[in-house]
This record gives structure tokens, sequence and C-alpha cells, in this order.
């Protein structure tokens, strides 16, 4: 089925990520009608921050994103990704999202994800549908810029409070649909 062209558009010509409200507002609706439920599947290993430290997200396309972890966030290595990918959750939407299974070390713990989200692939009906480029930035739940190209996925929790991008090769690789 053909995905209905918004008129709604989000200007694309200043260098300014798209923001998590104009996500929520337009394109929730979207991953909700076309998107897909999917569970999050393998363990990461996860410490707590006890310090400000700035973590740089680095995926198979390279840097998506940075974040800053403050005092009690939690800092994931993502055992199931090539790129063994690190990202910084606050300690509230960790306990949600994971469950511990193993102290490895004094400072570090493996964890199994509990979460289910919803997820829409990025394709070029998609993004004609917002008069979205092929590559762009968002605005990530985290306040920082986070890179999105075609194929990515664009998520949201169950909870449906932030969007964010995750992309195509690490999805396949940390994701089954439900």
């Amino acid at each position: 089925m053909a995905v209905k062209k918004t008129s709604v558009t989000h200007t694309l010509s200043k260098p300014k990520p798209i923001t998590q409200a104009f996500l929520l507002k337009h394109a929730l609706p979207l991953i909700k009608s076309k998107g897909k439920l999917y569970s999050k599947h393998g363990d990461v290993l996860a410490r707590l921050a006890t310090r400000t430290q700035t973590i740089v997200t680095i995926i198979s396309s390279g840097a998506e994103t940075t974040n800053t972890a403050k005092k009690g966030d939690y800092i994931v290595t993502n055992n199931k990704t090539q790129t063994r990918e690190e990202y910084v959750i606050p300690a509230k939407k960790f306990k949600e999202r994971y469950k511990k299974q193993k102290q490895i070390t004094k400072d570090s713990a493996l964890y199994s994800p509990l979460g289910k989200v919803m997820a829409l692939r990025l394709t070029k009906t998609i993004l004609k549908t917002f008069n979205w480029p092929v590559k762009f930035h968002i605005q990530a739940p985290w306040k920082e810029k986070q890179y999105v190209s075609l194929g990515d996925y664009l998520v949201c929790p169950l909870t449906e409070d932030e969007i964010y991008r995750i992309g195509y090769k690490e999805f396949l690789e940390t994701y089954k649909k439900d």
C-alpha cells in the first residue's frame, strides 16, 4: 500500500536537526501505522558512570552521535553489534529496559534487554512523505544530533515518548520482529 504524502514538511535548508517535537507529532503516527513491533535481543555489557564522561557512538557507518554520561547514568556496550557500539542511558530508562544477568567485574555487569519498540525502516517513499533527503540529522532524545540515512530505522519505545535512529546493520544485529 502506498504511503500518503503529508503536507507537513520540516525545513532542511539549514543544518538544524529535525526536532523531537516534530518527530513525535508527525513521524510517530506513521511509525504506529506502518511500523512493526520488535524486541531487542542479545546481552549488553553496562557500567555505571561515576563521573561526567562523553561517549561517541561509533557504528558501522561511522560516528552516529555523542552523548554525555552523568554520574549515575549507564554506559552500555552492545555486544551484538560488530562495532561493539557504546551509548549512554539514564538510570531510570536503563532499569526499565534491561535486567541484570551476571556481574562481570567490580564495575560492570551483563544485562538482558526487556523492551519492545515500534520501528519503521526509512524507504525513499517514507523520506518523500516528509520531504527529507537521503541523509540528515534528527535531535536525539538526549538533545544531540543523530545521523540518519536512507535504510535506517526510526524507533520509538512503547511509551511513545521519544524517537531515535538505529542504523540498518545494527538494527538487524540487535532486533527481531515480534
